[in-house]
């Protein structure tokens, strides 16, 4: 269920923090005369946005991943735990490695030596055999298409009780601010998938 994992949501608090200081300023600059306070609203909804923006972009950071390849290695364990494979493969990985330091130690070698030459053989094979191995791990996002549909089928909802109700104005700055972190979602996986493309050419 990709598309509908909040845990691939990387810094909850920030996006929460961001959505709450949306609907705030929103909701008090319809119950108070705005010309009163419009410059602190505007300051709130700026804040809220670039909040949300810088979320966006560490999100999108947190869920980069540099292929273990191109990566320097002091140890087998940390080496065989980036792999992009299945548990089984890094077990047969990790006992090749294993026992290779094992045979380089009892002819006299030092570990850490054989360890990095194990490491760089294994690099080396694999970026012989594949002609298009990318530098980083690139994430699809789907979660942000289900989360961004999560949102907007709560602001109909949200929508509809405010309509059978007596038009609630809390209820309607609730719809709206859902509406647009839906779309904010939306924009962040278009903008997600542009750059994506942008590292596969680097």
């Amino acid at each position: 269920m990709n598309y509908f994992s909040i845990k691939q949501i990387s810094y909850k608090a920030i996006l929460m923090f961001s959505m709450i200081l949306f609907y705030v300023c929103y909701y008090l600059d319809i119950v108070i005369d705005p010309s009163k306070t419009e410059f602190v609203f505007v300051v709130g909804y700026m804040f809220a946005i670039m909040l949300a923006a810088f979320w966006a972009i560490i999100n999108y950071i947190d869920h980069l991943r540099i292929n273990p390849l191109y990566k320097s290695y002091g140890s087998i364990d940390q080496f065989v735990h980036d792999l992009d494979i299945s548990q089984d493969e890094k077990m047969e990985v990790k006992t090749m490695m294993v026992d290779y330091v094992a045979d380089q130690k009892s002819l006299g070698k030092d570990e850490d030596t054989a360890i990095a030459e194990i490491i760089n053989q294994f690099k080396n094979e694999e970026l012989h055999k594949s002609t298009n191995s990318e530098v980083f791990f690139i994430h699809v996002h789907k979660y942000l298409l289900g989360l961004g549909g999560i949102l907007l089928v709560a602001s109909i909802l949200v929508y509809l009780i405010d309509q059978m109700t007596l038009k609630n104005e809390a209820l309607r700055v609730l719809g709206i601010t859902l509406i647009c972190y839906a779309a904010g979602f939306y924009l962040s996986f278009i903008m997600y998938n542009i750059l994506n493309k942008v590292l596969i050419k680097k």
